[in-house]
């Protein structure tokens, strides 16, 4: 996936997602908007054209989505659909990361970074916590350069930590931010779980059970097994060059925790999200689920 990311360019992913989340902010329903304010910030004009001359088109967005206001961009994308879906997303990780500091967490790390805005729509809930964000060293570039012409320069609580997961070690370049193995953390593992081999997602896996604190937690979504879109040449993530390729069982998610040494607080399904918030997502047919895991008490 890295030597899909080119010089000077956010990963292809990162930046379609952005776009999903920032004309899902536009709907005019404050019970259906996404609460991500801050992801058209970060669609300038240079975006606007990547995403354009790149063709990071999914198949119910057109290309000039983000010049359509919302009625047009309804009647041209239809009501529902995977237009919800980053919304429901959004909310779930923001709800996990809320709780997670309420019961003490003193770091934040947000694993596979992209256009993630938590630090910056959260920073009074935050407080003195620390908080990392790990990406693939040319994503976060882009992203920093972003940052300076958003905000004006890069905010001081923030540790972006360059690295390759399928690669580099995960504690010796998070020592190098200031991370703590003592402290109570919260990672965020959004939208990356399915791109990564089995190795490297167990491996994600053992250094939150390995360095962090009994009851530090972890928050993911992950595709099934029968996801047609893995290991599938011809979808659109592998004619971007960053192809899905692993998932789970539909019952087997407590289990691989539990083997991997980490406790289940909850796992659910999208259908569950979309129910929890009255989302109208029709025909939609995304099997993916999100969970919430928690580091036992050491042995």
């Amino acid at each position: 996936m890295a030597a899909a990311v080119e010089p000077g360019l956010p990963s292809k992913t990162a930046l379609a997602v952005e776009v999903r989340r920032a004309t899902d902010c536009r709907d005019p329903n404050p019970k259906l908007r996404s609460p991500d304010y801050f992801a058209e910030k970060f669609i300038g004009p240079h975006e606007r054209e990547a995403f354009k001359s790149a063709l990071l088109l999914l198949p119910d967005i057109p290309k000039d989505v983000l010049d359509l206001d919302w009625d047009t961009m309804v009647r041209r994308v239809g009501a529902g659909g995977a237009m919800n879906v980053h919304t429901a997303r959004t909310r779930y990780f923001d709800e996990a990361l809320q709780e997670a500091l309420r019961d003490g967490a003193r770091q934040v790390v947000v694993l596979g970074a992209g256009f993630d805005s938590r630090a910056y729509r959260f920073r009074k809930e935050l407080g003195s916590a620390r908080f990392f964000e790990v990406d693939y060293g040319p994503t976060q570039e882009y992203k920093r350069r972003r940052l300076k012409e958003i905000l004006g320069s890069v905010p001081d609580h923030v540790r972006f930590i360059a690295m390759d997961f399928t690669k580099d070690d995960l504690l010796t370049e998070l020592r190098k931010g200031g991370y703590s193995e003592n402290e109570k953390s919260f990672f965020i593992w959004e939208g990356v779980f399915a791109y990564l081999p089995e190795p490297a997602v167990k491996s994600t896996l053992h250094f939150v059970r390995d360095h962090s604190p009994t009851g530090s937690r972890l928050a993911f979504n992950y595709p099934l097994d029968r996801d047609p879109v893995l290991n599938n040449p011809h979808s659109l993530f592998a004619i971007w060059g960053e192809p899905r390729i692993f998932g789970l069982p539909a019952d087997g998610t407590v289990e691989f925790l539990r083997k991997e040494g980490l406790d289940t607080i909850s796992d659910v399904s999208l259908k569950d999200l979309v129910k929890k918030y009255e989302l109208p997502i029709a025909g939609q047919t995304n099997e993916g689920r999100y969970c919430l895991a928690r580091v036992p008490a050491k042995p």
